[in-house]
């Protein structure tokens, strides 16, 4: 076959897709089907949206990758592909009852019969056997083409297998809303107009014709730059599974238990930032659009993609527990889960490679060292300074690498590579003494955080932020009565209102019920009942712009000496 150009596209219905001969086939490495009721759901809401009026709808991307002259392998989209041909075998199921009830038969044959060639395949006159426009993979294989395509029903249904069971409840699920459709008044003229008229030409897929799997990932790249989220993840394990398969299934069923091992941990849209986090700890940086060809271009042969399976497997375990700060694995490691905890509120992930790199050559206790200067130094710099992280992910990276290599082996050799993505003192306090976090949403957390910290720096006293019952109180307040005006106009309000000067810690009842949005007088004999030292103690009648600053000053010189590396 002529190879083609890298990517070709089309817009097309779901009778030209399978017309003339065209045949697709799940590569064997691929998921079985694994469509639900939800999705099902989905599907047959869209497919009645159709029939009012004359609508069409968008069934997504379908990549391919040609094989040979009207030949493709299914890279993305043998979900939606298998569930439509499901829809197809349900409607020749209520063809079937019609006819049994004697309805139209002879016409029945003939819809039943045109129906299947157009879109199942056609029967080969000696073997009387179809030969299927869809393969799907090994798993779902069998039961599809000896079952369901010649519209039998399972010895028993309560004993098919896990991977079979999906197939079997699609096409029920289906026959269903066709029977109360179409069977219930004996409508076979109109089953067939549904999936040959409707169905086949209101049904279009964004058809995207690939070289191979590297443009396919290129494709999922663009895509998913447009918001489209596609199984870019998916893509990787198919190639890594592609190299396995041809030495052997009990080779590819491992391989596929590891894979299916990592997913469990990573959520399959978090798989390609994984992979770059875990290259970026091996190798000189990678960006995201690199990673399936850096795979690619390194991995092989079956025992390379073993040792990477391995590697990952026990990396994603890792990943697993920078997600959840309780995790098993940081019950021997000594505040390490404190870190966690912390680098998880601040919602990064740039320190990923080097944790990773740490974690493979370190012992646990430096382990732990490492994890509070990526708390220390994340806090400063995307959290206070605002820093672009494009610079701090490259200092990571090259700490990450040269652990990895062993060009440095300690945690003090790491925090002196640190030094270049430490914010400095003079400018941290700086920064800190402008900052503004509007005490909302998820970044209320973050200001209860800050405020607990300077309680316990400035009044000894032992508080946790994330079991702290302790609201955001705004001295200045959001809605602020008139008496506020005179020292706070509009422009003045909304540039101190969210200043972290203008905030305490104040038990829920008192801020609902006393607090509020009152005058500074009322507030200050509501402050003093609180059990919070710094609220209890807050004396300042006077609450202007300038006294802001003074507090959010003197909060900085606090937090200098909370946030510091040694």
């Amino acid at each position: 076959m002529a190879r083609r150009d890298l990517i070709g596209t089309s817009t097309i219905n779901l009778r030209t897709l399978l017309s003339n001969g065209k045949r697709y086939e799940v590569p064997p490495y691929q998921r079985d089907y694994s469509w639900g009721q939800e999705n099902w759901e989905d599907l047959w809401f869209d497919i009645e949206e159709l029939e009012r009026g004359d609508k069409q709808h968008y069934m997504g991307a379908l990549v391919l990758e040609e094989r040979e002259a009207d030949s493709f392998k299914i890279i993305d989209g043998q979900q939606r592909l298998a569930t439509l041909s499901l829809l197809v075998i349900a409607g020749l199921h209520c063809l079937n009852e019609l006819i049994e009830k004697g309805v139209d038969p002879d016409d029945n044959r003939k819809r039943v019969d045109l129906l299947r060639t157009a879109f199942l395949g056609a029967e080969h006159p000696g073997s009387l056997q179809t030969t299927p426009k869809l393969t799907l993979n090994k798993a779902n294989r069998r039961f599809y083409e000896g079952t369901l395509l010649h519209l039998r029903r399972p010895a028993s249904v309560t004993a098919l297998p896990p991977h079979e069971r999906p197939l079997w409840d699609a096409l029920i699920f289906f026959q269903e809303r066709l029977r109360t459709k179409f069977v219930t008044t004996n409508d076979g003229e109109g089953l067939a107009n549904f999936i040959y008229e409707k169905l086949a030409t209101r049904l279009l897929f964004i058809q995207v014709v690939v070289e191979d799997e590297a443009g396919a990932y290129t494709v999922f790249e663009t895509l998913n730059a447009r918001g489209l989220e596609l199984t870019a993840g998916d893509l990787l394990k198919n190639y890594l599974l592609s190299i396995v398969h041809p030495t052997g299934d009990g080779n590819l069923a491992q391989a596929q238990q590891l894979w299916q091992g990592i997913t469990a941990r990573i959520p399959a849209k978090y798989v390609a930032e994984f992979l770059r986090h875990y290259l970026n700890s091996t190798r000189a940086f990678v960006r995201q659009e690199r990673v399936y060809k850096t795979i690619r271009n390194d991995i092989s042969t079956p025992q390379q993609v073993f040792e990477l399976l391995n590697d990952l497997d026990e990396a994603s375990l890792l990943n697993e527990a920078l997600d959840e700060p309780a995790h098993p694995l940081w019950d021997d490691i000594p505040d390490a889960h404190k870190h966690v905890r912390n680098l998880k509120l601040y919602r990064v992930v740039q320190y990923r490679p080097l944790i990773f790199a740490a974690w493979r050559k370190l012992s646990k206790a430096d382990l732990a060292k490492v994890l509070r200067y990526c708390d220390v130094v994340s806090f400063r710099y995307n959290m206070i300074a605002q820093r672009n992280t494009n610079r701090l992910e490259e200092v990571y990276n090259k700490i990450a690498v040269d652990l990895h290599t062993g060009a440095i082996s300690t945690p003090s050799e790491v925090r002196a590579s640190l030094s270049s993505a430490y914010i400095s003192d003079e400018e941290f306090k700086e920064a800190f003494t402008k900052r503004r976090i509007n005490a909302s949403g998820q970044r209320k957390a973050l200001v209860r955080y800050i405020l607990v910290a300077l309680e316990k720096q400035d009044h000894n006293v032992d508080y946790d932020w994330e079991e702290s019952q302790a609201t955001i109180e705004h001295i200045l307040p959001e809605n602020p009565a008139s008496e506020w005006v005179v020292d706070f106009p509009l422009d003045m309000h909304e540039r101190y209102v969210d200043r972290l000067g203008n905030y305490l810690l104040l038990e829920g009842k008192l801020n609902r019920k006393d607090a509020a949005n009152n005058t500074i007088a009322d507030k200050i004999p509501v402050y003093h009942q609180s059990q919070y030292p710094t609220t209890k103690q807050f004396s300042s009648v006077d609450w202007t712009p300038q006294t802001i600053e003074v507090r959010q000053e003197r909060m900085a010189r606090t937090a200098t000496a909370i946030w510091r590396l040694p």
